[in-house]
């Protein structure tokens, strides 16, 4: 009972607080929030991820709740049977915040196991390893675990106080066939390396005052075929596929190689005294 009390008093946080922070976004839109419920069995497969990953949450029937105030629910997308023993499957979670991103936010979690059941929870493990570290910063003034390249957007003087557009990179899936080349390269790879290699892609976001979920992926097989994939709040982001492309050509060849990452890009406000006592983030030049 105290989970369903819980649920009701966060669901009506998150509609007013879309309502009065969200431009254009009225309470029928925000009631949509409540509409997205979980598959019950996925929800439960969840949630043993998330004990496994030593978690703190509480479940409702349709919803996880984190203690940061991110609240997630998940539906299946697909399950292909590949034969010999194969599995692949794709689910999608959902995710919200009532003051960082109440509008919600959605990403697709793929795997490949011998089951269906082994292969969404190794999507689980992924997204928990890797995404939800990048959420849970999301929900902090300052992150504590991720990199963030931070650009400072606006400064009002007067009122002490000043903009900027983070971009918290998250933790990169790696993978390559051969060892590195006994050559280092001219720049090694570092967390900073998707995004910055793609950024021109993302001037319109940059300018922007919203809050992005982005995943960027790039590989190169054995036969040096290219390819590239990126999703903004979980849908394709087709400006950024060339840069990805062009980047993945410029790795040394250790065959088989992919590269992926998920990041989130957003807007903090801060006072210009306390901006200056704070760790430095890796700086960029201010948006134009």
């Amino acid at each position: 009972m105290a989970f369903i009390q819980t649920l009701k008093a966060f669901t009506n946080k998150l509609t007013q607080a879309i309502s009065a922070e969200v431009p254009g976004v009225n309470e029928a839109s925000a009631s949509q929030v409540q509409r997205v419920h979980s598959d019950p069995a996925l929800l439960l497969q969840l949630a043993n991820a998330m004990r496994l990953a030593s978690l703190p949450f509480e479940q409702t029937e349709a919803h996880l709740l984190l203690p940061e105030g991110l609240v997630f629910s998940v539906v299946l997308v697909e399950t292909v049977s590949l034969g010999d023993g194969r599995v692949r499957t794709c689910t999608k979670i959902y995710a919200w915040h009532p003051v960082y991103f109440p509008q919600g936010i959605v990403e697709f979690q793929h795997a490949l196991a011998a089951s269906e059941e082994a292969s969404i929870a190794e999507g689980f493990a992924q997204w928990i390893n890797m995404d939800l570290q990048v959420l849970l910063d999301a929900t902090r003034d300052v992150p504590l675990n991720c990199t963030v390249i931070e650009m400072n957007t606006a400064a009002d003087e007067a009122a002490a106080t000043a903009q900027f557009r983070q971009v918290i990179l998250g933790p990169v899936a790696h993978l390559a066939s051969n060892p590195p080349p006994k050559k280092k390269e001219e720049h090694p790879f570092c967390p900073c390396c998707l995004f910055t290699e793609s950024m021109s892609a993302f001037h319109d976001v940059l300018q922007s005052d919203q809050f992005f979920g982005v995943r960027l992926f790039a590989s190169r097989d054995h036969q040096g075929v290219l390819a590239a994939d990126c999703r903004l709040n979980g849908e394709d982001f087709p400006a950024a596929i060339e840069p990805l492309v062009r980047y993945a050509e410029s790795w040394p060849q250790r065959g088989l190689e992919f590269r992926k990452q998920y990041i989130v890009i957003r807007s903090v406000n801060r006072s210009l005294e306390k901006a200056s006592k704070l760790p430095m983030p890796i700086p960029t030049e201010a948006v134009a």
